[in-house]
């Protein structure tokens, strides 16, 4: 794995990290514990950065493992970006504790922290996904170069050399093998993501608050604003970082 191509993901996804945990995480805890602004705007304006900030994290991890793996070939000689990354993930959790501590003055013992291990699980669920997928199209892809090579070798052929599947040249495209897994990996993190909104209404309803009908325009455009929109903004993030990706290997070799 060259070098250059793990210090750019190094800087911009640990960067995205920390502005999640550092940032956000705290300024999400200072207004919602603030009873003038916990009714206003402003709380929904920070929940909603707060939750975009998290999906556009795990897209940046996403697109720098679809890059990795296809740069290297094969998913077992791609440890060191998969450490990097996985330590990316950890950090935000670690780094959102801490904060919550500078916060409150104190690590509270009390909570449930359970509930971060559930999160970096299914955090790394498409993660694992993408990754497995990418290695077997790309092996499958080799050993099939190697038989048709030695095909046009017997028959005093050139080899056809095929178009690469990165970059990407078309925003969609139905064609590309990597992007279709692409669209199947974000697809599970908007189905996560929109699952999780689902559980935590019907767990807010369940506490006593009643929901009726005239409720749902509401709760629909919500589901729209934190999980459909930044999905679909996300697929664009991750479009322009496998660009810029490849783009930074190219100028550092």
């Amino acid at each position: 794995m060259p070098k250059s191509f793990l210090k750019t993901a190094t800087i911009v996804v640990f960067a995205v990290m920390a502005l999640y945990a550092l940032v956000l995480v705290p300024l999400y805890e200072v207004v919602a514990c603030d009873i003038m602004l916990m009714d206003t705007l402003v709380f929904d304006a920070v929940d909603l950065l707060l939750q975009w900030a998290e999906i556009f994290a795990l897209i940046l991890v996403l697109a720098f493992l679809l890059v990795g793996v296809w740069k290297v070939g094969n998913a077992p000689d791609c440890r060191k970006l998969f450490a990097l990354l996985g330590g990316a993930l950890l950090f935000k959790y670690v780094g959102a504790v801490l904060a919550l501590s500078v916060v409150h003055g104190s690590l509270d013992i009390t909570l449930d922290y359970g509930g971060y291990i559930v999160s970096i699980l299914l955090e790394l669920l498409p993660c694992a996904l993408l990754v497995f997928l990418t290695h077997r199209h790309l092996t499958t892809q080799a050993q099939l170069k190697k038989e048709k090579d030695r095909a046009a070798m017997i028959l005093g052929q050139e080899p056809k050399s095929e178009l690469p599947a990165l970059p990407f040249t078309k925003l969609f495209d139905r064609e590309n093998p990597l992007q279709k897994f692409v669209y199947i990996t974000l697809g599970v993190v908007t189905g996560i993501r929109a699952l999780s909104y689902i559980a935590s209404e019907i767990a807010y309803s369940m506490l006593g608050f009643a929901y009726h009908l005239s409720d749902l325009p509401i709760t629909l455009l919500y589901l729209f604003l934190l999980v459909l929109l930044p999905s679909f903004i996300g697929y664009l993030i991750f479009f322009a970082t496998v660009k810029f990706a490849l783009r930074k290997d190219r100028q550092a070799n």
